[in-house]
């Protein structure tokens, strides 16, 4: 990774906050908003490995924050199953190429739209095997993208949990889950000096802004929490297809 000059540290730096106030809002929407900030200044095979260490700080402040509210039981059946398919995960982005990336980004979150809608249209509820299913499947995306929460989130919400107890739940999944990846991407060199240190200071500037997001979850209705995400999701697809593209 190239150095990074005082401007370009500055913007991430404020981009780092305002999309930590967006994932405490959204409760998965910031961390993948702001890979696709860093796709563009670092590339994104530096990206996923900073944002990994980002996240890791970004989710233990939301997971405790959000301690009282965490569905315990359900954390414990998403981390068995997934957890091997995290590792798998993370070793195959270890061997391939950026644009293989950015086209597994834009898919897999093409294909997070059907699946949410028929989620909530249908009702559907999710029971223990479906979850078991769904988690070894997230584990799997986990270890190769970020915001792999988008595939996760109707299968937690089709347990019957609330808004609240969602974002406790996912956050402490996805603690867990970068701390695994963090361990896999450490051993297979792809997080060390500059990248290790830029996701460290990321983190911690995250830390506010969860603080903040919080405070705005409680303010916003259901339909308006859905609708942002949805936003949201839309121009990331965009973003990555254009990266896929550029880095053929």
């Amino acid at each position: 990774m190239e150095e990074l000059g005082f401007a370009t540290l500055a913007l991430i730096g404020v981009a780092a906050l305002l999309t930590a106030v967006l994932h405490g809002a959204t409760g998965m929407a910031g961390g993948i908003v702001m890979a696709a900030i860093l796709s563009h200044i670092i590339g994104v095979k530096t990206a996923i490995p900073v944002m990994t260490i980002a996240l890791i700080l970004s989710h233990l402040s939301r997971a405790a924050l959000y301690a009282r509210d965490t569905d315990w039981a359900i954390t414990k059946r998403v981390l068995i199953f997934g957890f091997p398919t995290i590792v798998i995960g993370a070793l195959v982005f270890s061997r391939i190429s950026a644009s293989t990336i950015a086209i597994v980004f834009a898919t897999f979150l093409t294909l997070s739209f059907p699946i949410k809608y028929r989620a909530r249209r249908h009702n559907i509820k999710t029971g223990p095997r479906l979850l078991a299913a769904a988690s070894a499947t997230w584990g799997m995306l986990a270890g190769n993208i970020i915001g792999p929460g988008f595939f996760l989130a109707p299968f937690l919400l089709g347990t019957g949990m609330n808004r609240l107890t969602f974002v406790g739940t996912l956050a402490t999944v996805t603690l867990t889950m970068n701390v695994v990846k963090a361990t896999v991407f450490g051993a297979t060199a792809l997080i060390n000096g500059q990248p290790l240190a830029l996701g460290i200071a990321i983190g911690l500037i995250t830390i506010p802004g969860n603080w903040i997001g919080r405070s705005v979850l409680k303010r916003l209705t259901d339909s308006d929490h859905r609708r942002m995400i949805d936003v949201i999701t839309i121009m990331i697809i965009l973003n990555f297809a254009y990266l896929a593209i550029e880095n053929a």
